[in-house]
């Protein structure tokens, strides 16, 4: 996607506490770029790109010479976007890539061994300034999204959680690997985008589950209660707990979404020249969409929990005192 070039140093910073280690990219849309627990890797990061030093192979575009998928630098991990997403006008975020979010420099407001808080540069097309907080304990990740509207308008908008998961070649032909995703009685995944090949769900006694495959597409899943799991043929992955408000509207009315991809000898036209390179998944939290007034906010926080190999293959219930 990108022609190789020397490492250059990225600016990172190191949270670790107990078994869990995280590494933090500030100036590429404040994104967790590696997280790992006893010294295995639960998120993608894209090789072409970020060597494991954490050293870009690639010098960083700038953001405001981006235009669409074609010309997306996607470094992986664990970041937070605005939704929702779209390009028909200035009330959808145009992203990825832009210049604020995904692709800016935050600012690192403060810092520890185990925690950081960051903050981007006002967007001058979504009107808001997102705050970025990340946290590690002895049992997962905490990540908590603020939009702040900083425009004179009222505007509508949703913090959007997304983090992109390696997939392994075992995962695509075990009958234990996949995504899980707990949802409410009666509800069933929607099909947000079909691209290639066929993404299959099955649900039983209030599971989905997503199996690994060899497509392209997204799914919608309006019913999720706020947990989502991967995981890999050898048990071992991570959970994604949040709070969801049933009653309230989200985008694609869907509180949680799945992105699958796999790769692919070209590009897919139809999403802007996007090149699938690799075999990946994305689970996406979203808060519900919100009005804001001029300096009112909207708040998404998510946990991310390591599942160790062989655990027991049970859901853990939504977050308590979830809606």
């Amino acid at each position: 996607m990108f022609a190789a070039s020397p490492s250059a140093p990225l600016e990172t910073v190191e949270l670790v506490a107990a078994d869990l280690h995280a590494v933090v990219a500030p100036e590429l849309g404040a994104r967790v770029i590696s997280l790992t627990y006893r010294g295995v890797p639960l998120l993608w990061r894209n090789p072409d790109l970020i060597d494991d030093e954490f050293a870009a192979r690639v010098p960083r575009a700038d953001p405001r010479t981006l235009d669409g998928f074609a010309t997306w630098q996607n470094w992986g991990g664990d970041k937070s976007w605005v939704a929702p997403q779209g390009w028909a006008d200035d009330d959808e975020w145009h992203g990825p890539p832009d210049p604020t979010f995904d692709g800016g420099a935050f600012e690192v407001t403060s810092r520890s061994d185990s925690a950081i808080a960051m903050r981007s540069n006002l967007d001058p097309v979504t009107g808001v300034r997102m705050t970025r907080s990340v946290t590690v304990t002895a049992h997962g990740m905490h990540v908590t999204t603020v939009l702040r509207n900083e425009s004179p308008s009222p505007r509508r908008w949703a913090a959007w959680e997304v983090a992109q998961l390696p997939v392994h070649e075992a995962d695509l032909e075990s009958p234990h690997a996949g995504i899980f995703v707990d949802v409410r009685p009666g509800s069933e995944p929607v099909h947000l985008m079909r691209l290639r090949g066929n993404v299959s769900t099955s649900t039983t006694s209030g599971v989905t589950r997503v199996p690994f495959q060899r497509a392209v597409g997204k799914l919608g899943f309006p019913g999720c209660t706020g947990v989502m799991e991967l995981r890999h043929a050898d048990g071992a992955g991570v959970r994604l707990t949040f709070r969801t408000h049933p009653y309230e509207r989200y985008p694609d009315d869907s509180p949680a979404q799945l992105w699958m991809q796999t790769p692919l000898g070209h590009t897919l036209e139809e999403l802007g020249g996007f090149a699938s390179t690799a075999a990946l998944v994305e689970l996406e939290a979203m808060s519900p969409l919100q009005r804001l007034e001029p300096g009112a906010s909207v708040a998404l926080s998510c946990d991310w929990t390591p599942i160790p190999r062989h655990a027991p293959e049970t859901m853990t219930p939504a977050p308590e005192g979830g809606d």
